[in-house]
């Protein structure tokens, strides 16, 4: 009898070692994930707006992906008859999206709408609620504390394939990160993003953590502990995100730590609508502060700003004024660009700078101004032909052609007095939203687009362009005719064009702006409504402020050669400046070459420069002056100096300088 009882004990000790190192869950365990384990879902729009090249393959999808009205976005599981956990991150309730709720789905493919949220930490990613009309009859016992190096088991959902079961390691703990105020637990038991808010389950099926994420260096896991969970605060949301909040234009930057709790019990929109709605504000606030931080060091302030401020450039494709790495606020432009015809002479010009998407858009002939510029969906539509947007279904991307008229357009005036059509349009399939801004120009627009999730294109990138508009620098350019219907919109152009008028016909051309007017004949130069005009607009001082206005004018005999002439505002160089623009202003004073009417030829043009004895008060003398006009002629082909010089004289005769 002792040997066999011997024996017994030997047996039981043998199983309880296999016990131990045993990697599957028993049957009862597996009954209760089929029953407290669920699909976090949303439902699939029943709206789009999109039109595409050819109809979408749905076929080539998975036929439970294809014909389920609801994307499964994560997991959730019960561990109370009113206790449903997941991750915070999973029902995206800090962030707008065009999806109005999230809903559960269990097994047997019922649905369950969220009652009340109980328990939430953005900061720890978890959430806690109850369900509308729904009690758990079954659900997960908790295990506090888990023993390291044990066998755990990640369950989760497979975006819409079911539920997945995989076996690892609870390998070890490693602090929070900002200041270790709590472990995370790491575990090797593969997981993928749809497992995220699923159970991390020890062998005996009970939860030990909530699955969160994948470490982003090795190949490990990341859950919080449900232990932490449950320690948390009751019946409260507790939000905490560390924000720095940068510009693309510039290096500096503001840091910012958001703290905010809030009463519970909450219904998820309710709950969604605060913690969006306050995130928001503080997110403005941060922006706000850093602008006011360093408005002596943003454009046009600061000694950085010095150099723009005696700068005039030709940027028919839109510039972004950014400071540089010397230091320097300047001009900059895409680095490369590409071009598409959109036929009857329109095309579309585009290039990115730093985050955002940059296009000069010129409308085709048969499409008028008015037209153009009303029409949120031709204009899209035309962005369309240049720019491939695409649909991705299973393996094929298919062509994007319209995404119809804007939901939102409206008007943006900018520190300058510049009108910007602003115009979001949505991808509803994907919670997706494109955003443009677009300024109108004499024949088109200029347009910044970005594109991204709903909340963060509301959120974030709306606030962002709002400053980016400031910094535009830009050229207006058109054909006589394109200017005569531009200047006509009066609703649409900035509000230094009220003091520019320009006007012809056959016989005279006739300019004026604030600084600046002269009109000209054929006997200069011919005019036609094919002859073109630039107006070069920069920023520079006038009196005590900064203005943005015309510093420089480009008169074209026709838009199809290169006979031009132009007259440019120079200003005095500020001490600071780099050599060269004290050598130019001495050149222009001095009336040295090239500003010396000396006519030289240079790459298929004759060209000849001089300076304006005009303008001032009429007691400086032109060295003394802060501000000199010069004229430039360029003719094509090889032309005498004597005819060059007479047409330059004339051109100079007529103008008339207002500074």
């Amino acid at each position: 009898m002792a040997a066999m009882a011997m024996l017994l004990l030997a047996g039981n000790a043998a199983l309880a070692d296999d016990a131990q190192r045993r990697n599957y869950l028993d049957e009862k365990s597996m009954q209760l994930i089929q029953e407290a384990v669920f699909e976090v879902v949303v439902l699939k729009p029943a709206k789009d707006s999109l039109s595409y090249e050819k109809p979408l393959p749905f076929d080539l999808l998975p036929f439970a992906i294809r014909t389920d009205k609801y994307y499964s976005i994560g997991t959730a599981f019960a561990i109370g008859p009113d206790q449903f956990v997941s991750a915070s991150h999973v029902m995206n309730l800090d962030e707008e999206s065009q999806y109005p709720e999230v809903l559960l789905r269990d097994t047997e493919g019922a649905l369950y709408a969220i009652d009340k949220i109980t328990k939430f930490s953005d900061h720890r990613d978890f959430v806690i609620f109850s369900l509308k009309d729904k009690k758990a009859d079954r659900y997960f016992e908790v295990n506090r504390k888990p023993m390291l190096n044990q066998t755990v088991f990640a369950v989760g959902n497979a975006l819409g394939q079911g539920v997945v079961i995989r076996d690892g390691l609870y390998t070890s703990n490693t602090k929070e990160e900002v200041d270790g105020a709590w472990d995370w637990m790491r575990f090797s038991a593969a997981a993928s993003p749809g497992n995220s808010g699923g159970p991390l389950l020890d062998r005996d099926g009970k939860v030990v953590g909530i699955v969160l994420r994948k470490s982003s260096n090795e190949n490990l896991n990341y859950a919080l502990s449900i232990a932490e969970a449950l320690d948390a605060k009751a019946a409260i949301a507790s939000s905490y995100k560390k924000a720095a909040y940068r510009l693309d234009i510039m290096d500096m930057t503001k840091m910012g730590t958001y703290k905010k709790e809030i009463s519970l019990p909450k219904s998820y929109g309710e709950l969604k609508r605060e913690l969006v709605g306050d995130f928001n504000k503080f997110s403005d606030r941060l922006l706000k502060d850093l602008l006011a931080e360093y408005r002596g060091d943003i454009f046009p302030n600061g000694d950085g700003s010095i150099q723009m401020l005696h700068s005039t450039y030709s940027a028919v494709f839109p510039h972004m004024i950014m400071k540089g790495e010397d230091g320097n606020w300047d001009a900059f432009f895409a680095e490369e660009t590409k071009r598409a015809d959109l036929g009857k002479n329109g095309y579309l010009t585009y290039g990115n700078m730093k985050n955002s998407l940059f296009l000069y858009i010129q409308k085709p002939d048969d499409i008028s101004l008015k037209t153009f510029y009303s029409d949120s969906k031709l204009f899209m539509d035309l962005v369309l032909k240049g720019i491939y947007f695409n649909r991705q279904v299973a393996s094929e991307k298919i062509k994007i052609t319209s995404f119809g008229k804007a939901v939102e357009d409206y008007r943006h005036t900018d520190a300058w007095g510049r009108k910007w059509f602003v115009r979001t349009w949505l991808m509803e399939y994907t919670d997706g939203k494109i955003i443009t801004f677009s300024l109108p120009v004499p024949n088109g627009f200029i347009t910044i687009m970005k594109a991204g999730q709903t909340g963060t294109v509301d959120s974030g990138y709306l606030p962002d362009l709002k400053v980016y508009a400031d910094f535009v620098y830009l050229s207006y350019y058109g054909t006589l005719k394109q200017w005569q219907e531009f200047l006509a919109m009066k609703d649409a152009v900035p509000a230094v064009f009220s003091t520019v008028e320009l006007n012809f016909s056959k016989k005279e051309l006739q300019f004026r702006s604030k600084r600046l007017a002269f009109s000209y004949t054929p006997e200069v130069m011919k005019i036609t409504e094919n002859s073109d005009a630039s107006l070069l607009f920069s920023f520079f001082r006038d009196g005590n402020k900064v203005v943005w206005d015309v510093a420089g004018v480009t008169m074209g005999e026709d838009k199809n050669n290169r006979t031009v002439f132009t007259v440019y505002r120079n200003i005095k160089p500020a001490k600071e400046l780099r050599d060269s623009y004290h050598s130019d202003w001495e050149n222009i004073v001095g009336r040295k070459f090239p500003y010396n009417s000396s006519a030289y030829f240079k790459e298929g043009q004759t060209i000849i420069r001089s300076v304006h004895a005009g303008g001032g008060d009429g007691k400086n003398s032109t060295a003394n002056r802060q501000v000199l006009y010069t004229v430039t002629l360029d003719v094509e082909g090889s032309v005498e100096q004597q005819a060059m010089e007479s047409r330059l004289a004339k051109i100079d005769a007529a103008l008339a300088v207002a500074e």
